[in-house]
């Protein structure tokens, strides 16, 4: 763990755009698109969407370190 936020390449380009932890919540979205749907890698441009998982689908295992955190608002 760390007292301070390491930088991400996304910070570093612009770091209104998307917040440190932007990615783990799927119920808010991006200014400019939504990330509460996503198509699988692999699966091609035209494959079917589905519905992204809260902690990218590793709730189980990650869940206790976001603890007391609004992922609303810290995102």
């Amino acid at each position: 763990l760390t007292d301070k936020e390491p930088p991400t390449s996304w910070n570093k380009a612009n770091a209104r755009e998307y917040g440190f932890y932007s990615n783990v919540n799927p119920e808010v979205d991006h200014r400019r698109w939504s990330q509460a749907s996503e198509r699988v890698i692999g699966g091609g441009l035209f494959a079917k969407r589905q519905p992204t998982l809260m902690f990218n689908g590793y709730e189980d295992e990650v869940a206790s370190l976001y603890k007391g955190m609004d992922l609303t608002r810290f995102f």
